[in-house]
């Protein structure tokens, strides 16, 4: 009787043993089937905001004022002067671009519109200012560098175009009486350098200011 005991006790204990294996490997097997959905159902992310502002770009061009004499004056700068020329005059003219502060990176280029004649010659700061095309009465130049005031505290003020108008000694009478009254201006262009190319903002701006099929050169900016 006692051999059938623990015989009896042996099988259950066994079966015990293989049943709470059982039943535990059904609890896996259902939090393992369970828990994917009860996942999907609870998962949440966080919004994806994404925001879009429109950039800028301001500038402005201005020079010193001058007197009657053609010669520098203190005063605010201004967008025109006057000139009375003579033979061998040396008369202030500094035509400066400014990218305000807050603008985008730029690209910016000057185009000067001379309707001087030979006798009239301009001290252009070649190493600023890159010529990039010219046709008629008009020549477009680069700045030689990008432009970038977005982060700036203050105005980002650049090197002037040129600074001196010399008239030749040779100038006569004859020669002002022919020439009369003339005008000599310059435009700024800028535009931003955000996914644009040297030579992609060079052809916008030579096709802001000159005949279509006018040939460009490339300068490298900075």
């Amino acid at each position: 009787m006692e051999n059938v005991k623990r015989k009896l006790q042996k099988w259950t204990s066994s079966k015990c043993r293989n049943y709470l294996v059982l039943v535990l490997s059904l609890v896996l097997i259902a939090a393992t089937a369970v828990s994917p959905t009860f996942s999907w159902l609870s998962a949440q992310t966080d919004p994806v905001v994404n925001t879009f502002a429109g950039g800028a770009i301001a500038l402005i061009l201005d020079e010193a004022p001058v007197g009657p004499d053609g010669q520098q004056i203190a005063g605010d700068r201004v967008t025109a002067n006057r000139y009375k020329y003579m033979a061998g005059a040396q008369l202030d003219k500094d035509p400066t671009p400014t990218v305000l502060k807050g603008s985008d990176e730029c690209y910016v280029f000057l185009c000067v519109e001379n309707n001087l004649n030979d006798m009239f010659s301009l001290n252009i700061q070649a190493d600023a200012w890159k010529q990039v095309a010219a046709s008629g009465n008009r020549t477009l130049y680069a700045y030689h560098a990008r432009v970038n005031a977005e982060a700036a505290e203050e105005d980002v003020v650049l090197t002037p175009i040129f600074t001196k108008v010399s008239v030749s000694q040779d100038l006569t009478a004859a020669d002002i009486e022919a020439l009369g009254e003339k005008t000599l201006s310059v435009t700024a262009y800028a535009v931003q350098t955000e996914a644009l190319s040297v030579e992609a903002a060079v052809d916008l701006a030579v096709a802001q200011f000159l005949p279509e099929g006018t040939t460009a050169t490339y300068p490298e900016i900075a």
